[in-house]
């Protein structure tokens, strides 16, 4: 399954991308959650080409790397004597403008975004007028904002305003399933950018990469196929190829655990972890917050294997 660039076959990934089909077309604020490298940016992009701005601009503001001094002239944009200066909301007029990484915003720009959404209007620096846009506003954050809200990082009002509808993308490890269509579909890119011949992809390689973590989910899956593929120098790529920091290799799994399906022996390595983090996290909030994931979605994965019971 394929959604703008994003491209999975997992029921988690399907589950997402069907509910992102009915969100996209809603001309309401969107915030996105998940990890980096899971493609954030990309699925915003892709809500927005399906929507009704499709023709418009989609444009990104960094909310980490955006000092205060520079907030006011590089949003609201300003006025240099009789030379006007657009900020980004003015830019992205009849548009989406996605905030990336909204969790790490500066107080500053959280009371002026808060403003703009109450009336969709906002003054350039050093100008009285107030001026109308009209664009989408899709957020996405690595952080639980419910738990920086809880800690008065992040503006409870803004978190209602932003979070209208809302779409979590799972994190790869959670997703093994999609790691073969990942580097089958990586593989082929990265041979075009590359301008080689793509070679085959030798079996032993998705046992090796589904036994890694990926903290870097997507990304750093692309990143390791693309230095992987430099070292190639016939048609094979093979698991030699494949260089993946030590300390963070899974413990190779023996010969009887490997039995059955790829879905099998994930869900037999699954359970094992939460059956060993159980013990040390027992309950479903704890373990949650440990692993990075909902509520929910642990508690249905320890139903699902009789953990805690």
């Amino acid at each position: 399954m394929k959604f703008g660039e994003l491209v999975g076959c997992s029921e988690r990934f399907a589950d997402m991308i069907q509910q992102a089909r009915k969100l996209a077309m809603l001309d309401v604020p969107l915030l996105i959650q998940g990890e980096t490298g899971t493609g954030k940016e990309l699925l915003a992009r892709a809500c927005h080409d399906l929507s009704d701005r499709r023709d418009k601009p989609f444009l990104v503001l960094n909310c980490v790397s955006m000092p205060d001094e520079a907030v006011e002239n590089e949003v609201f944009g300003c006025i240099h004597g009789k030379k006007v200066q657009k900020g980004i909301f003015e830019q992205a007029d009849g548009g989406t403008l996605f905030l990336d990484e909204i969790g790490e915003m500066s107080p500053l720009l959280q009371i002026k975004l808060i403003r703009f959404l109450e009336g969709g209007t906002f003054r350039r620096v050093g100008e009285d007028k107030e001026i109308h846009v009209d664009i989408r506003v899709i957020c996405a954050t690595k952080e639980q904002l419910t738990a920086l809200v809880n800690n008065k990082a992040f503006r409870e009002d803004l978190f209602f305003r932003l979070n209208v509808l809302n779409l979590n993308i799972a994190p790869l490890r959670e997703r093994p399933q999609d790691i073969e269509l990942l580097t089958q579909y990586f593989v082929e890119e990265i041979s075009r950018e590359l301008n080689i011949t793509q070679p085959k992809i030798e079996p032993e390689i998705y046992t090796k990469l589904c036994h890694y973590s990926w903290p870097g989910n997507e990304r750093q899956l692309r990143n390791t196929l693309y230095r992987a593929l430099i070292l190639v120098d016939d048609d094979r790529l093979t698991s030699k190829q494949i260089q993946l920091p030590v300390n963070e290799l899974k413990k190779m799994i023996s010969d009887d655990e490997l039995q059955g399906s790829l879905d099998e022996i994930m869900k037999r390595y699954e359970s094992s972890i939460l059956s060993k983090l159980y013990k040390h996290y027992p309950s479903t909030r704890k373990l949650a917050t440990r692993l990075g994931v909902s509520h929910t979605a642990i508690a249905n994965k320890l139903r699902e294997y009789n953990i805690g019971k």
